[in-house]
């Protein structure tokens, strides 16, 4: 671009110095832009020069001076599409991302309350069938492999349990759940790390990290603190505010469809585990977890009079 403007000036100049009949300064001027450029108009520049052609050398600058502002008008429109184009798929991958978010957090709530509700439960239950199988293997060597399953099983759930028991979540009122969606949402249009300029990606990520943790901690004071932040300064730029060259936007925009693409299939197939199948087929949590919990407690006591 700066060279396209150098060569715009230095073709004003020649035009002045031919006006001005400083035609010794003409020639060193073209020899100039013969080797800023290998066009051929200054070979005929010279030419005309050479044979008194003013006002032909005159005409030859003043076309060749308003295609390329034609053409530079073209490639601002061709750029500020494609920025268009860039600001619209920056909206897309941090909504289809927000979709991803929600389902998560859909999977991680209902976790949570399960380990809550039932955690001690299926932890003693878990124990239970390790101890027994323990007994068992003594006696048959052919129970080995389903003891070291149920001690698996047992260690894993107890250390995820262990881990649910740490993590602070807040309660929440219907409304309160609503403007939490909303505020995050509105969060991550600002600083979801696949929408801002490269050189900010690394602190984007940061805070990204941050603000997604308190989203699943329901932590509406932090996500709000987040984004009361992001609103007061100028933190995080946008790629399609930042890029400004043409071949830069079009690989931009080819990047972003990819990320849409992939983000669109991990939704897709997030929607599709058995885990959050199951999950959104319970029409009543409450209900779920006091019948599922009767159910473990019968299945405690036939353990414990075993």
């Amino acid at each position: 671009m700066s060279n396209n403007k150098n060569l715009t000036k230095r073709l004003n100049l020649v035009k002045q110095l031919i006006l001005l009949e400083e035609f010794e300064q003409v020639n060193i001027q073209l020899i100039i832009l013969q080797k800023m450029s290998d066009n051929s108009i200054f070979n005929e520049l010279i030419a005309d020069i050479e044979n008194k052609a003013f006002s032909d050398c005159i005409s030859k600058i003043d076309q060749f001076l308003q295609a390329r502002e034609n053409l530079i008008i073209y490639e601002d429109a061709e750029i500020e599409a494609l920025k268009i184009e860039i600001k619209r798929l920056e909206i897309e991958v941090s909504s289809i991302s927000d979709e991803i978010a929600e389902v998560e957090k859909v999977i991680h709530d209902f976790s949570n309350r399960h380990n809550k509700e039932l955690g001690e439960l299926l932890t003693k239950l878990l124990q239970y069938r390790k101890d027994q199988l323990e007994i068992e293997k003594d006696e048959d060597e052919n129970k080995q492999q389903e003891y070291d399953e149920a001690k698996y099983d047992y260690e894993q759930f107890n250390k995820q349990f262990e881990a649910t028991k740490a993590e602070k979540v807040f309660e929440l009122t219907e409304d309160e759940t609503l403007e939490l969606k909303k505020r995050y949402r509105k969060a991550t249009k600002l600083c979801h790390p696949d929408i801002v300029a490269d050189e900010l990606k690394e602190q984007a990520d940061a805070v990204f990290k941050e603000l997604k943790e308190a989203y699943e901690q329901n932590n509406l004071v932090r996500v709000t603190e987040i984004l009361t932040m992001l609103e007061r300064g100028d933190m995080f730029i946008l790629k399609s505010d930042s890029i400004n060259e043409k071949a830069k936007l079009k690989s931009e925009a080819l990047n972003l469809h990819s990320k849409f693409n992939t983000l669109t299939k991990t939704l897709n197939d997030l929607i599709k585990t058995e885990t959050y199948q199951t999950i959104i087929s319970i029409q009543d949590w409450n209900e779920y977890f006091i019948n599922t919990k009767q159910i473990l407690i019968e299945e405690l006591n036939h353990w414990e009079k075993r």
